[in-house]
């Protein structure tokens, strides 16, 4: 690893607890959710997402150490937010679907960072096999192929995208700027921001919904992201 000095190092330990607060969600929403699905492939990708979350845990967990953070799970625990829970299989399959695409988006950004220890981490999990993509997406177009489910629908693509994006940081916050000038994050929050927008936009028009309004996100958006979004509320 280069040697990174304590701004940087103070930058990754935030890096490190918003992943592991990420992974702590993951498993209390998963462990929540299982009575909603009743078959058993779903189940089956359920029970090995929980294990896959567990072991990224344990792995952000050993580099924080390795970057002189203390206690993880502490640190965590200050930060957890109240969320809705999924109420449903479909729901269920929307958030997967949208907070596993959010991640993933913004774990690639480190594979080539200044941070090996961190670079490392984000590499082997974005390797590892994902439980989600066909399974969900397949969930959403036979529960959208019904018009008169789509107003439901919207509502939870609305909800979750909006959560999903608090997984891609703050556009031209002072600390994504300086992650990517000390080399740690390759790509600017905007940029992630951008490539997750025009991805979910391809899913809404696959299955006749709409991206949410701005105004109705949890981040501020520059004025070009903006323009990304439907200037009306979408129907619902």
């Amino acid at each position: 690893m280069n040697k990174l000095d304590e701004e940087a190092l103070g930058l990754m330990r935030r890096v490190i607890e918003a992943n592991a607060w990420r992974q702590t969600f993951g498993i209390n929403l998963l462990g929540y959710s299982i009575k909603r699905v009743t078959d058993f492939e779903g189940r089956a990708s359920i029970i090995d997402e929980m294990s896959m979350c567990l072991e990224f845990y344990r792995e952000l967990e050993g580099a924080y150490l390795e970057l002189g953070g203390e206690n993880l799970e502490v640190a965590v625990r200050d930060q957890l937010l109240q969320i809705p829970m999924p109420e449903s299989r479909f729901e269920l399959g929307v958030c997967r679907l949208l907070t596993d695409r959010a991640q993933r988006i913004a774990l690639a950004a480190y594979e080539g960072s200044r941070c090996a220890i961190f670079a490392s981490v984000a590499a082997r999990h974005l390797e590892r096999p994902r439980f989600v993509q066909a399974l969900e997406r397949e969930v959403m177009a036979e529960f959208c192929a019904d018009e008169g489910n789509r107003p439901r629908a919207q509502q939870a693509f609305d909800i979750w995208l909006a959560i999903s994006l608090l997984a891609l940081g703050r556009p031209d916050s002072p600390g994504d700027q300086r992650a990517v000038e000390l080399g740690l994050r390759s790509t600017s929050t905007a940029e992630l921001v951008t490539t997750y927008l025009i991805e979910m936009g391809g899913f809404a028009e696959a299955w006749g919904l709409v991206l949410t309004t701005p105004e109705r996100l949890p981040i501020e958006l520059p004025e070009e992201l903006k323009a990304m979004l439907p200037a009306g509320a979408p129907a619902s």
